[in-house]
């Protein structure tokens, strides 16, 4: 007598076998949907259905493969080059960080900084994110608040030709995006050599021994988006002495960072003469963004 195997017996016993995520049918449920060219919900809405026969094509050729590379550690955002973050969809590969839910708090405080800078201001906000790579924040914030001035940077030439990409599909344009170590240089930029009331930053903050170790293991991620240094604070330290000569007196400096990590950077906001200092929490509760304030007047 021929067994029946349905939807769910195959996704429970691909899952079952992934030991490396905590969302082991979610992932098996993603993967096989694309795979099959189907629609999620409706996929989740035929599990007691039998396996078809007509889709073992697609399964072998699509899913199995998939379904090894997640085996072997790698995300499903990076198996299949895109990326959900604040509501929209941004494409990924391996030149650029895959966006985090937890960088929507990055999102979030400039928001929160820009709204209360508009009040105080005649001209348009004029924002920047350096280490753009994707481009999801600085694109988040020009979809959320077309009326600001939004551009961004990236030592990655490769980073910014899928920020461009997402940039398009997104907003219908591009964003000004610039080749830049963070700050530097910004003077032979033209416009974007004028000061800037918010900078925000997803900067590398692993230490080197972790991004070592990350790799090592398999990590389909850029060194040069996860590598901070030996402390992983290298960067974080040269945007914060750089920001003072970028930002408009009242302009708000945000910088993402391990939790652990958040006490150092408001030691050195402060050190480099910010103001207004604090950090904002992401979604576990733990402090995630750290930022400060440009005096208005300043000496």
């Amino acid at each position: 007598m021929r067994r029946i195997m349905t939807l769910r017996a195959y996704l429970s016993g691909k899952a079952s076998a992934l030991g490396c995520s905590d969302t082991p049918f979610l992932d098996a449920s993603i993967l096989l949907a694309e795979a099959l060219r189907m629609p999620r919900a409706k996929l989740l809405a035929s599990l007691s259905e039998e396996m078809k026969s007509s889709w073992m094509v697609d399964v072998a050729l699509r899913f199995e493969p998939w379904w090894e590379r997640r085996l072997e550690g790698e995300s499903v955002a990076a198996i299949l080059e895109r990326k959900e973050f604040y509501g929209r969809e941004f494409r990924i590969n391996p030149k650029v960080l895959v966006p985090r839910p937890d960088t929507e708090t990055l999102v979030a405080a400039a928001l929160e900084c820009g709204d209360s800078l508009e009040s105080q201001k005649s001209a348009p906000l004029r924002i920047h994110d350096v280490c753009t790579g994707s481009g999801a924040v600085a694109i988040t914030l020009a979809a959320e608040r077309p009326q600001w001035i939004v551009s961004a940077s990236d030592i990655s030439i490769e980073a910014l030709e899928v920020a461009r990409e997402n940039s398009c599909a997104i907003l219908g344009h591009s964003l000004d995006f610039r080749v830049a170590d963070l700050l530097q240089g910004f003077e032979s930029f033209g416009d974007l050599g004028q000061g800037f009331d918010i900078v925000t930053a997803n900067p590398p903050y692993l230490s080197r021994a972790e991004t070592d170790g990350l790799l090592g293991e398999g990590w389909k991620e850029p060194r040069l988006a996860l590598d901070g240094g030996e402390d992983g604070m290298d960067v974080v330290r040269a945007l914060i002495g750089q920001a003072p000569e970028r930002l408009n007196p009242g302009g708000f400096l945000l910088i993402e960072t391990d939790s652990l990590q958040s006490f150092l950077t408001r030691d050195i906001l402060m050190r480099e003469g910010f103001d207004c200092i604090r950090a904002w929490r992401d979604l576990s509760g733990l402090d995630r963004i750290t930022g400060g304030r440009m005096p208005w007047r300043r000496g």
